[in-house]
């Protein structure tokens, strides 16, 4: 059993009073015998204080909230590990909470991590989210006193802080490469429609077929998930409605890796058929049967200077206006061919 307070009372034969004043280093009455007493006790006994009880003394327990959507995305879970990393680095700890793109979830989990008496969150909203979930969570992190940054996912540019990638330059980005490789037909499986990161995305898409004068097809744009079985979906309801096209420009690789696995399924030659791009650089993508080329979001920056940023600023939950953006870059592999 964890030793507490009132054991090394019990053993000091002096009072719990002057046993936490002490072992909390504040000031107090006390004899210099007495107090050496209490923290060689404390060590005989091997007392750890219990950093919640601490915490909500002084109002904060210098432990980070990170909720995330989904896990198994490799993206959140190098995001995850950089947060913990820099949490380490500055004596701070994470509690993780996964909400499996529900909404419902987001709001339980803000609500345990404000019951934990955590110090800010870091918030990466479920895919589901409209802006009316959006700003529900918003108002809850502001109602619990919760400072908080939203990463990689926001409904609108005035949310509160955000830690993210310039998604607009990289939609752009991505198609660009393709259309100056000669390809035309560009098949664009989006996020969800309700999210500005696809949205911007999406922004660049155009922006790129614009530039290099070719038309935007409705029929070349289709919505996806964000998840690995989307991209198959996608991929099969395309091919099922025998809609001509000549590259993917997916807007996640787990969505990427979905589509190329569908391709594969029905004979379709990547790169030789079909080029294929798609949007993250996750771990995977360089060991797959033909490595992947992407959008590399860095992913390891956003979740230190997420973290940073609470543990900076963790004292004001109200107004809160960072913005940290970075630009993304292109990683050349092997799904794209050069047809010019």
């Amino acid at each position: 059993m964890r030793t507490t307070l009132k054991q090394i009372a019990e053993e000091t034969h002096l009072s719990v009073t002057i046993v936490s004043q002490v072992l909390n280093d504040r000031e107090c009455r006390v004899s210099e015998k007495n107090r050496q007493l209490i923290i060689n006790t404390a060590r005989k006994l091997n007392y750890r204080p219990n950093k919640v009880a601490v915490g909500l003394v002084k109002g904060s327990i210098n432990t980070i909230g990170l909720a995330i959507s989904d896990i198994r995305n490799d993206f959140f879970s190098l995001l995850a590990k950089s947060v913990e990393d820099e949490c380490q680095r500055a004596g701070w700890n994470v509690i993780l909470c996964n909400s499996n793109d529900k909404h419902s979830s987001d709001l339980s989990n803000i609500k345990m991590l404000a019951d934990s008496g955590v110090s800010g969150v870091i918030f990466g909203m479920a895919s589901e989210s409209t802006a009316e979930m959006a700003q529900e969570c918003i108002n809850l992190m502001i109602q619990e006193h919760l400072p908080y940054l939203l990463v990689d996912r926001y409904i609108t540019s005035d949310t509160g802080g955000i830690v993210c990638v310039d998604h607009v330059e990289g939609g752009h980005m991505a198609t660009k490469y393709l259309l100056s490789r000669g390809y035309k037909k560009i098949l664009c499986i989006t996020g969800p429609n309700n999210l500005i990161d696809s949205e911007q995305r999406l922004e660049g898409y155009r922006k790129a077929l614009s530039q290099f004068h070719v038309p935007y097809h409705d029929e070349l744009v289709i919505e996806g998930k964000y998840t690995y079985e989307s991209g198959e979906e996608c991929i099969s309801r395309v091919l099922e409605d025998q809609i001509s096209f000549d590259a993917v420009f997916a807007f996640n690789d787990m969505m990427a890796i979905g589509a190329m696995k569908r391709l594969r399924e029905n004979g379709i030659r990547i790169p030789e058929d079909i080029g294929v791009i798609g949007y993250d650089d996750i771990f995977m993508d360089s060991f797959l049967e033909v490595p992947l080329t992407t959008i590399k979001q860095p992913t390891e920056k956003m979740g230190r200077a997420a973290a940073k940023e609470i543990i900076r600023n963790h004292v004001d939950y109200k107004n809160n206006e960072t913005r940290i953006i970075y630009k993304p870059t292109l990683v050349e592999r092997q799904t794209v061919l050069d047809r010019t």
